[in-house]
């Protein structure tokens, strides 16, 4: 992705994004390039992105409305997210169970990320 791209993702959801996450999206990692991570657990498609933010903040999740603080980084392809914090600094990340209505800690950081989805998909 590149950075008319977040531009884009920013203009057309109404939100900015933290700086934590843009660098992870201009810096793709190398160990999830050519993998499913890019359509499911970290989306590099920008249509993509800005279609699942957009449908849960105009639409809600599951029948709630969704938090403002939360933006979709991915999805599971069963309705669950993976989402940032938009008031943390730090790349972290959060999953979003629509069976618990809860969003839960799921890696403190990029490195906890990308070793989780490897470990997931062995």
């Amino acid at each position: 992705m590149n950075q008319q791209e977040v531009e884009f993702i920013e203009e057309k959801t109404g939100i900015n994004l933290p700086e934590c996450y843009k660098q992870v999206v201009l810096n793709y990692p190398g160990e999830l390039l050519g993998t499913e991570a890019e359509d499911y657990e970290l989306l590099n498609d920008p249509e993509v992105i800005i279609e699942e933010n957009n449908e849960v903040r105009n639409n809600g999740y599951f029948g709630e409305s969704w938090p403002a603080h939360y933006f979709i980084i991915g999805q599971n392809g069963c309705g669950d997210y993976y989402v940032v914090n938009l008031e943390n600094r730090e790349f972290s990340v959060g999953f979003a169970c629509h069976e618990e209505m809860a969003c839960h800690p799921y890696a403190a950081s990029l490195s906890e990320f990308i070793s989780k989805y490897l470990q997931e998909t062995k």
